[in-house]
């Protein structure tokens, strides 16, 4: 019975840990993540960041569409179920790191899920570091120091 214990937790225990680190994983709704593509036009041989990529959902569909997909997740639960669904596509990559040591500089969209109470630390992030004319997707939080340029349900885009 203790031994069920210790595999119950050792499992759980990277799902609770990100929730001190950003947001608790909470899938996006697939619908969600085509939209923000009908919502903007990127070029064709964009690059897409997700920070907190999760189980990769956001990847895969960014990959369909040709475009360069990057990941950072800190729960190597679903980072290695993101390695598992992106293994198709080689232009799809997910990293075990924190968003906060992701490299944006080439990114034509970055998307996130998180927390409200970083949102200035990561303005800061993108602002010093996203080229002029990328976008920004927060998905349930809005940023108020970024230019919003559409928002559809509980999707924010903003252009940098």
């Amino acid at each position: 019975m203790v031994w069920i214990v210790i595999i119950v937790l050792i499992i759980l225990l990277p799902f609770l840990l990100v929730i001190f680190f950003g947001a608790p994983y909470v899938p996006t709704f697939t619908q969600d993540l085509h939209d923000i593509f009908r919502e903007i036009h990127l070029p064709q041989k964009a690059v897409v960041v997700d920070l907190g990529s999760g189980d990769g959902r956001l990847l895969v569909i960014a990959a369909k569409k040709g475009y360069t997909a990057i990941g950072y997740e800190i729960n190597p639960i679903l980072w290695a179920i993101s390695v598992w669904r992106l293994r198709k596509y080689p232009r799809a990559h997910t990293y075990l790191k924190s968003l906060w040591k992701a490299d944006v500089r080439n990114a034509d969209l970055v998307f996130t899920f998180l927390n409200k109470i970083y949102a200035g630390k990561l303005e800061k992030k993108l602002l010093d570091e996203m080229k002029p004319g990328s976008y920004f997707s927060s998905f349930g939080f809005a940023y108020g120091n970024l230019e919003l340029i559409k928002k559809h349900r509980a999707n924010h885009i903003y252009k940098l």
